[in-house]
């Protein structure tokens, strides 16, 4: 049981620590940068190049004594890029802004009001922007609400919540401090996948709508660049098992019950094993994984708090895409997965579900 009454702020700590690590991101690095300085407030600024063979170093270096800088030799993932900086960090609570994104204006400011002791990991809306930074649509959509509260039980009996990605999170340094390092063979990539897997067993969660920070699409991202669907769901499901041991590893730690059939609660890691059945069967890892299965599993989940519309889509979603022939099935899946794919009758039926509904197709 979290004690919700725990300080995890530190008052004489300087208010808020973003740390950057970036690897051969040049051409964004310093929109990222400029975003931090600009917010009006005091920020410590750190900045980890983890090996870049790009100009990133050299872009990095042109902001003197406005960052901090981490020089590292070799590239040790993000999950080494994320420790090397937390090193340096001093701020009571911290921010991993990827590389590639940027803080909103007022983001900083908006998150040092929102400070609450016993609070561990905060979770923020963002926006999605375009390669040249022109900023669309929510992430995550605004229908799915975020974690809130003590949200233990639900990640030890369903091995996910709905949550954001890495510049969406900030976290209470007190709350890292129990958690870091991140294992860094395991989390080379994904290494906030550790952090909102084990932070909210050791402290509670808040969360805001408030939009903090751009989440950047290009065709550069790691998941993104991969047009092999099949080896790309198998990279998530393999993601999605270390995950899951981190959980037990930190139950463990804590005393804590934890589901041993993590993987058939989540939805998310449903969506993964049928994209590998529907892509690429016979190197599909789980064995005795069949459509059916998957949509029997898919039934007996509800994320806590949806919309009823949104969870009535996600129902009916699995209840037509499971039993579709597989040509049908690859390409609805498609398109859900790769958003540039869907044909435009699809985006305006997506748009006027979303305006009728509440409903996203994401």
């Amino acid at each position: 049981m979290i004690n919700h009454n725990a300080s995890l702020i530190d008052p004489a700590a300087p208010g808020l620590s973003v740390i950057v690590s970036c690897y051969n991101y040049a051409a964004f690095l310093g929109a990222a940068i400029d975003s931090v300085l600009s917010q009006g407030v005091p920020i410590q600024l750190i900045v980890v190049d983890n090996g870049s063979t790009d100009e990133s170093r050299s872009v990095l270096l042109r902001y003197d004594n406005s960052v901090i800088p981490v020089l590292l030799d070799t590239n040790l993932g993000q999950g080494g890029g994320l420790n090397a900086g937390f090193a340096r960090a001093t701020g009571d609570l911290v921010l991993f802004l990827d590389a590639d994104d940027f803080l909103l204006p007022g983001a900083a400011r908006a998150i040092l009001e929102n400070r609450q002791n016993g609070v561990g990991v905060y979770h923020y809306r963002m926006r999605y922007a375009d390669e040249e930074g022109k900023l669309s649509g929510l992430h995550p959509p605004a229908e799915l609400p975020l974690a809130e509260g003590d949200i233990s039980q639900q990640l030890r009996f369903n091995g996910r919540y709905v949550t954001t990605v890495t510049s969406g999170l900030v976290f209470s340094r007190g709350a890292l401090e129990r958690v870091m390092p991140i294992p860094e063979a395991e989390f080379q990539m994904g290494a906030d996948g550790y952090l909102v897997a084990t932070v909210p067993l050791h402290a509670a969660s808040a969360s805001f709508d408030t939009e903090v920070s751009a989440y950047r699409l290009h065709a550069r991202q790691f998941t993104r660049a991969r047009r092999d669907f099949g080896r790309r769901s198998r990279w998530r499901m393999e993601h999605d098992l270390q995950r899951y041991e981190a959980i037990r590893s930190h139950a463990q730690r804590l005393g804590l019950p934890v589901s041993d059939r993590l993987g058939d609660r989540d939805l998310d890691h449903l969506q993964e094993r049928l994209v590998s059945l529907t892509f690429d069967a016979a190197a599909h890892p789980v064995p005795g994984d069949k459509v059916s299965k998957l949509r029997r599993l898919a039934r007996a989940i509800d994320t806590p708090g949806m919309n009823p519309r949104a969870l009535l889509a996600q129902r009916v979603w699995w209840e037509t895409v499971t039993r579709l022939p597989t040509g049908l099935r690859k390409s609805l899946l498609l398109w859900k997965i790769d958003p540039p794919s869907r044909p435009a009758w699809l985006k305006g039926f997506a748009r006027g579900l979303r305006n009728r509904m509440g409903v996203a197709f994401r």
